[in-house]
């Protein structure tokens, strides 16, 4: 396991021949907070940094604390990324954003998802029919690496960093039941569970065969001390979770800097990644990715559920 210190500096030597432009979906919290503050760092303010979710307030206080810069741009964008009509329009806002702030730079480099919400509650469908938690777990972040696919592969074309980072949980479902993919008819908390991160494992796999020129990871954040950690729990489960995440949990802070590594090392410049708490490789044996069949009956349900 690599030490704080050492990803802490590795991250410090970063540097780029242009602004990078980053945008941080669910980084009003939670790893995304912490990973957009360590991405801020890292990159002493020189970069288009686009906060995205649903807490503006919040978003103003992160940005507030990042470094100054000459050349920084700090921005929200708002999203209930549960909807993926939401998300459509979310990311023409990004878009614009971007066209904006850079003139004829029409690139992204860093998408970072990590939108999620841990919860008790039963299947429980969005207007649009998909379940909460999997709409923020899986549908609704390939649907914005979908709507901002072109402006990644730019980024590829022109030389630049073109990554793409779902913090979840790599390697963690076993083999996928794809009779039910979406879970809309054998639904239960840990269903869920294990197979939101398979989704990701597959797309990952998927997603760097089709587009060789991005980086896709998929990378587990551990257990981390965070403000939402029980928020959505019920109370006997809240009395246990808080001391629990007090007692044992990495803090933000330290997580965003293992997370962030993933993002600057140039080893997972292009491809697919599966990585663990310290942004090392996790065994492929506990990969299920192979089975291109699954994939593409996986990539056939998706692409029917985030029609808008």
């Amino acid at each position: 396991m690599p030490s704080l210190s050492s990803v802490r500096a590795a991250n410090a030597v970063f540097t780029s021949a242009y602004r990078p432009t980053a945008l941080f979906v669910g980084g009003t919290s939670g790893c995304g907070q912490g990973t957009a503050e360590a991405f801020a760092r890292a990159t002493q303010g020189r970069a288009h940094i686009l906060i995205c979710g649903r807490n503006r307030e919040a978003a103003e206080r992160i940005i507030d604390t990042f470094p100054k810069h000459p050349e920084s741009k700090y921005e929200f964008v708002e999203c209930d990324a549960t909807l993926m009509k939401n998300i459509v329009k979310a990311a023409e806002e990004v878009k614009h954003k971007i066209s904006e702030a850079d003139g004829k730079k029409t690139t992204l480099n860093y998408l970072v998802l990590s939108q999620g919400i841990m919860t008790m509650n039963g299947f429980d469908p969005t207007s649009e029919g998909i379940d909460r938690k999997m709409a923020l777990h899986f549908y609704g972040r390939w649907k914005f690496v979908d709507e901002l696919l072109p402006l990644l592969e730019k980024a590829s074309s022109d030389g630049e960093e073109a990554r793409v980072m779902s913090i979840l949980s790599p390697g963690s479902s076993g083999p996928l039941d794809t009779s039910d993919l979406g879970l809309k008819k054998t639904f239960s908390l840990a269903r869920a569970a294990k197979h939101a991160p398979g989704y990701n494992d597959n797309f990952v796999a998927e997603y760097s065969s089709r587009y060789p020129g991005i980086s896709f990871i998929h990378i587990y954040p551990g257990f981390v001390n965070t403000s939402g950690v029980s928020k959505n729990l019920p109370w006997y489960l809240k009395a246990v979770a808080s001391p629990l995440a007090q007692i044992g949990a990495r803090s933000l802070e330290d997580c965003g800097d293992y997370m962030a590594s993933g993002l600057f090392a140039p080893a997972y410049k292009t491809g697919g990644f599966y990585l663990n708490q310290n942004g090392e490789p996790i065994a492929k044996s506990k990969l299920n990715v192979d089975d291109v069949d699954v994939r593409k009956q996986l990539v056939e349900h998706y692409t029917k559920e985030v029609a808008v």
